[in-house]
């Protein structure tokens, strides 16, 4: 089963052992990140639907039909992302967002993406409805109590005076594990899904453009959040802030 839309490491140490098929996307121009003066992280949400559709920025690099019935890896704090199989394909899209605007309670259009910093996407279309008391995924692309670098979730039950089809938040906190962050230092991190490797106790959560990788989660006790970042082939870790978080 071939998973795409996950940022590849390069030099991870041969320690990857996710699915090597990625979406081939270019990467847009990198971001003027401000190493100096930074008073706080800036916290955004990626939205690629708007009322009329599909963000005009974004193209549609291949369509697809999938089935969607599992919690996104890739982005595991939104609700709204979840982990899609393609049909007949069985290709795995992470993540894949729903459209706001469209019904809830009908199969409809997703939006896969391979990290906030490309526009191409993967349209997939549904086969079944959602559902919404949806599993957390697994590499492979089942269910399971967990995966590596998050705590076990599912979506909560609705309240009497919710809608049947509207979209319950998930217990994990969308900023303990972003999709990706922008460090300082002018990297840009993914995180990663499935299995990567343990370092000094920590997870290699994040797998970043240059070669270089983000241990552990980010600590927020400041208003500029701060990671252990590895850089390609050093020894050693530095604290390095964080610029912008993505969800």
């Amino acid at each position: 089963m071939k998973r795409r839309l996950l940022l590849p490491l390069g030099a991870l140490l041969a320690l990857v052992l996710i699915g090597p098929a990625v979406v081939a996307q270019d990467a847009t121009p990198a971001a003027e990140v401000a190493t100096a003066g930074l008073v706080r992280t800036d916290t955004r949400y990626f939205l690629p639907y708007g009322r009329d559709g599909l963000n005009a920025v974004l193209t549609v690099t291949a369509t697809e039909n999938a089935v969607c019935g599992a919690q996104s890896l890739a982005d595991p704090g939104r609700p709204d992302a979840w982990d899609c199989i393609g049909d007949p394909s069985q290709t795995i899209y992470d993540p894949c967002f729903e459209n706001p605007f469209a019904p809830s309670d009908a199969p409809g259009e997703m939006a896969c993406v391979a990290s906030p910093f490309v526009t191409d996407v993967v349209l997939v279309t549904l086969t079944t409805p959602l559902d919404r008391d949806k599993a957390v995924a697994t590499e492979g692309g089942g269910s399971a109590a967990g995966s590596p670098g998050q705590q076990p979730s599912t979506a909560d039950q609705p309240s009497p005076d919710q809608a049947p089809g509207a979209i319950q938040p998930v217990t994990v906190d969308p900023w303990d594990l972003p999709w990706a962050l922008e460090l300082a230092n002018g990297e840009r991190c993914t995180l990663l899904s499935g299995a990567t490797a343990v370092l000094a106790g920590e997870r290699v959560n994040y797998g970043c453009e240059g070669g270089g990788m983000v241990l552990g989660a980010a600590h927020r006790g400041q208003p500029v959040w701060t990671v252990s970042y590895l850089a390609d082939e050093s020894v050693a870790t530095n604290v390095v802030e964080v610029a912008i978080a993505w969800t």
